[in-house]
């Protein structure tokens, strides 16, 4: 060990002089490939010099005092100072020849280098005089102390970009500076496009460090592009190579970001696809520009005036344990993808528990709606209710519980809707809610609230809708035919599993229900409370009752969505007046009603159409189920004929099926129509839809001898 100090002072000494040689002759300087891999190693080597330095001078401020002068010490801090002299140099070194590689252009890399080298000189000198001149050797200490701080600093600016170490408190700054209170109002570039990119693409696109000469840290860098032309054509995002490498799987080696890198998420893909579409406009307003559903949400989340719970910072549940929270008896799902407030659903449960409400703590927090309608709570389960703060509708009909229990509840201080139908609550509940500012809709039907308490709640809080109509159904003189079942059904089409919930009458009715499309009867499965559909179906559901005439059967086509595409693309365009949400209508999973009016239409007027579907990767097809309206009175009708095709090439798609449906040949209601199309399954990237207008029509009336011919489509699903 005894050799090590000249040693080492010899060897910093060599390399300092190195690299002010190399310095000086930059400009002729070829660095070979052997040494562009030690140049690489310059970030993992960085860290040495700069705890070393730290640690040492530490050290010699604990020498400073009597009782840690120990001959020992000194000598550790010796040996630090000496290895933090080598560090510093071959850092140095390292660093030259990774600048030397040209990746990191601009005047900081410029001046990290500077300070880099001062302090490697500076390591040397602080070896050399340590034994001699303590004044100048402290001195020396401090300077290279704020030098190596400052080529810290510049050096993160490089990698990661200006401004990197103050970017937390500039962008509350600005957050606060430009109040936007509306979606509207936003400039899309500024406040949307460029704080995505600064997030997840400024590390390797800035003024310093400039991958592939491509800077996305302003607009002119953006339009400029890099090596490659065509990084954004405006008006056309599927040519934009931004866009496209987002789009790539992570494994491929041209997915930007890099796959160990923070990942732009599907909602900021879409939001740059959809500026780039719309021309990529630097000054343009949301305002001013077309809103389809899957941009929409987004930038009400993002600028929407928050009140009541989103003032609140609400975490989202875990997927995992929402899951597990599930079971045969008891419904728990989020309410929408960008907010985390979630619903509960204990209706029609038999042998209800404590349990049943305590289990949800785990997300007590986000819960915002529970139903516990017709089943066997009492008195003694609502207070548990107490434990979810942030409750805002509540459904307690038709359980037993009475004004006691009520009372338990007030201090849910977000509640605005309570539903207590069929309890045995008494004109008391109604004065304890008259001190319930927050109530907006309060259900009472079939109560034992006299109209004098309603009238008096009413008066004292005007703003509050009360409902509280009195029923008896089960008067059995009454013998009129039953309503038609009212069926809740989160979406026609799904993902996963569809919820069937149908809206219970007082009185001994029941629900008979098929999902094969066979008409229902006593032999049919009998409704018992909220069930799950997994697979697609017809659900057929009528209601009978002793003494009534049974409903009418009324149908619900339910269709499993199993494959979302990544992009959807009208290469035809519907009709202005019918452009539902645009790109989105096809696969929001939302269903139209039987009116062409309804906004979940894209509306072709007197043309055929045509659809491209674009998977994120490749995936196995055998079947498209296509959902449209037929109204022929109206000149709506189903497409004469339907063309899939199928590839990875979309200038080159294969045909995969060919099916033509039948034109009407008499007036009939307006209704739903669904048709499935199977055909041999094969692994696609991209499917295109076609639909042709019929053209022999059923003229609409006598008197309008007319032959328009729409087609009106509201979901297209891919299994």
């Amino acid at each position: 060990m005894f050799q090590f100090r000249p040693i080492a002072l010899n060897l910093v000494f060599f390399l300092n002089v190195l690299l002010i040689f190399l310095l000086v002759f930059e400009d002729k300087v070829q660095v070979p490939l052997i040494l562009q891999v030690t140049g690489r190693m310059h970030p993992l080597l960085l860290h040495f010099p700069l705890v070393l330095l730290f640690v040492g001078i530490f050290l010699e401020f604990l020498i400073s005092f009597k009782k840690f002068q120990h001959p020992a010490i000194q000598e550790i801090t010796t040996y630090f100072f000496y290895l933090f002299a080598l560090t510093a140099a071959f850092t140095a070194l390292f660093g030259f020849f990774l600048y030397r590689e040209g990746s990191y252009p601009g005047e900081e890399v410029t001046l990290h280098k500077w300070l880099g080298t001062i302090v490697s000189v500076l390591a040397l000198v602080i070896i050399s005089i340590k034994e001699k001149s303590r004044t100048l050797y402290y001195s020396t200490l401090g300077i290279s102390a704020v030098c190596l701080v400052l080529a810290g600093h510049v050096g993160a600016e490089v990698t990661h970009g200006k401004g990197f170490l103050t970017e937390p408190i500039v962008k509350r700054w600005k957050a606060r500076s430009i109040q936007i209170d509306h979606p509207d109002s936003a400039v899309i570039f500024r406040d949307v496009i460029q704080p995505i990119l600064n997030e997840k693409c400024l590390n390797c696109h800035n003024h310093n460090k400039a991958k592939n000469n491509l800077i996305l840290a302003d607009y002119e860098g953006i339009m400029n592009g890099g090596k490659q032309a065509g990084a954004l054509v405006p008006g056309n995002a599927e040519e934009s190579l931004i866009y496209q490498y987002a789009l790539l799987p992570m494994d491929d080696s041209l997915h930007m970001p890099p796959s160990d890198k923070l990942q732009l998420d599907q909602d900021e893909i879409k939001l740059i696809g959809w500026w780039i579409d719309t021309g990529a406009n630097a000054f343009v307003k949301y305002a001013d520009l077309p809103k389809p559903d899957s941009i929409h949400p987004f930038m009400l989340s993002r600028f929407q005036p928050k009140t009541g719970l989103d003032l609140i910072d609400i975490p989202f549940a875990d997927n995992e344990t929402i899951s597990d929270l599930n079971n045969p008896y008891r419904t728990v799902q989020q309410i929408a993808a960008t907010k985390p407030y979630v619903a509960v659903f204990l209706g029609s449960k038999k042998n209800f528990t404590p349990d049943d409400l305590n289990e949800l703590r785990v997300i007590s927090r986000q819960i915002i709606s529970i139903d516990i309608g017709n089943s066997e709570a009492s008195d003694d389960d609502i207070q548990n209710l107490s434990q979810f703060p942030h409750l805002q509708k509540l459904h307690l009909q038709n359980i037993a519980i009475g004004d006691d229990g009520v009372k338990q509840l007030k201090d849910l201080r977000y509640l605005n809707v309570l539903n207590l139908s069929g309890t045995k609550i008494t004109g008391k509940t109604l004065e304890e809610l008259s001190e319930w500012n927050n109530l907006k809709k309060l259900y009472v039907y079939n109560t034992a609230v006299p109209d004098g308490s309603v009238k008096a709640l009413k008066e004292a809080n005007p703003e509050l809708e009360i409902y509280n109509t009195q029923f008896d159904l089960t008067d059995s003189l009454y013998t009129a035919q039953l309503t038609i079942p009212v069926c809740k059904i989160d979406s026609s089409f799904f993902r996963s599993t569809a919820s069937v919930e149908v809206k219970l009458s007082r009185g001994k009715v029941k629900y008979y229900y098929t999902l094969d499309g066979t008409e229902p009867g006593p032999e049919s499965m009998l409704y018992n409370g909220p069930f799950k559909v997994s697979q697609s179906a017809e659900l057929k559901i009528m209601a009978a009752m002793d003494g009534w005439v049974d409903s009418d059967v009324i149908s619900f086509p339910l269709v499993k969505l199993g494959i979302r595409p990544g992009r959807v693309i009208l290469e035809t365009k519907p009709d202005p007046r019918y452009s539902g949400k645009l790109d989105s209508t096809l696969v929001d999973g939302k269903s139209a009603g039987p009116n062409r009016t309804d906004k979940n239409y894209l509306g072709f007027v007197n043309q055929n159409f045509q659809v491209l579907f674009q998977m994120d990767k490749p995936e196995k097809i055998s079947q498209l189920s296509l959902s449209f309206l037929e109204a022929v009175e109206d000149g709506v009708y189903a497409p004469a004929r339907i063309e899939v095709w199928g590839g990875d090439d979309k200038t080159n798609l294969l045909k995969l099926a060919d099916v033509t449906t039948e034109t009407p040949h008499e007036k009939k209601p307006a209704s739903k129509r669904v048709i499935r199309i199977d055909f041999p399954q094969r692994t696609v990237r991209f499917i295109r839809l076609r639909g042709k207008r019929p053209e022999t029509l059923l003229a609409r009336t006598a008197a309008q001898n007319k032959t328009d011919a729409s087609i009106f489509v509201d979901e297209v699903a891919l299994e």
